[in-house]
This record gives C-alpha cells, sequence and structure tokens, in this order.
C-alpha cells in the first residue's frame, strides 16, 4: 500500500475554502497530468489523466466516487483505473485555525495490483508524495489568488 499525505496552511477561512472543496469538479481540474473529467452522477466520475515519469508516459482512465461528505470539513473518496490494477481511496481534511485561516490536509492510499503494479510501486511510491503536494498547491492556488484580488489596497 502506497501512502502519502500533504497539508497546507492558508490565509482563508475555512467557509472559503469549503465552498470551492465540496464542488470535486473544481479539484479535478488541479489533479497533476488533467486531460478531462465527466460526471457520471454527483457522486460519480470519470477522469482522464496523462502521466510522464521521465520516459515513461502514460494515459490513464480514474474511476473517481465520492463517499461522503461532512460540511465544513471533510470529503472522503475511492479511485480506481479501467482496469482495477490501481485501487485507492483518499480525503481532504479542512480544520479552521482561526476566523480568518484554515489548514487543508488530503490524504491518500493506492494499492496497486499485479505484476505491473509490483514493478512500478517504488516509482510511484517515489512520485506521489510530490504529486500531493503539487495537487494541494493548485486546489489553493485559485483560492489565494481570488482573495488577494478582493483585498482592499
Amino acid at each position: 500500500m502506497l501512502k502519502a499525505d500533504y497539508s497546507m496552511d492558508m490565509n482563508l477561512p475555512q467557509s472559503d475554502v469549503w465552498r470551492y472543496l465540496e464542488d470535486w469538479s473544481n479539484w479535478a481540474k488541479q489533479v497533476p497530468g488533467y486531460q478531462t473529467h465527466k460526471n457520471i452522477s454527483p457522486t460519480d466520475s470519470i477522469w482522464e489523466l496523462h502521466g510522464k515519469a521521465g520516459s515513461i508516459t502514460k494515459d490513464v482512465k480514474l474511476y473517481v466516487k465520492i463517499i461522503e461528505i461532512t460540511s465544513p470539513s471533510t470529503v472522503q473518496f475511492r479511485v480506481r483505473d479501467s482496469e482495477d490494477r490501481c485501487l485507492g481511496s483518499g480525503c481532504f481534511e479542512l480544520s479552521q485555525l482561526s476566523s480568518r485561516s484554515s489548514t487543508l490536509t488530503c490524504l491518500l492510499e493506492l494499492e496497486l495490483k499485479g505484476l505491473t503494479g509490483k514493478i512500478s510501486a517504488p516509482l510511484i511510491g517515489s512520485l506521489l508524495p510530490g504529486l500531493l503536494e503539487k495537487f494541494v498547491q493548485r486546489i489553493a492556488k485559485p483560492l489565494t489568488e481570488a482573495d488577494s484580488v478582493a483585498l482592499p489596497l
């Protein structure tokens, strides 16, 4: 099982971050390698990603299912690839630090199956923390940019 987590403090109220986070279509576009996604239902979607590690490239279709949303703090999800060789789960946890700041944490666990999974696990395991960090920073970017524009001079 591969595991990674990343936390980021933001100078934004929990309610502002939550409004963005509770609509998973907002953060789907922030996944590294994002190409497109399609809503199947309010809880199910298909994401198409293009991954690249060195000279190795791969297009991946992921099925993402929102398992639980607990306002204003938690989104839990499951993910699997089209061949059920990559299965995983994760969550976003949002906590309030003060009335004007919050912490966003993303946790992700992946299980890679089959011979290909065993071979690629060390590479993916080494890349996963950096990809998760980039993902959370991309989620925060439109929020912090919008916040900086809205502040009076």
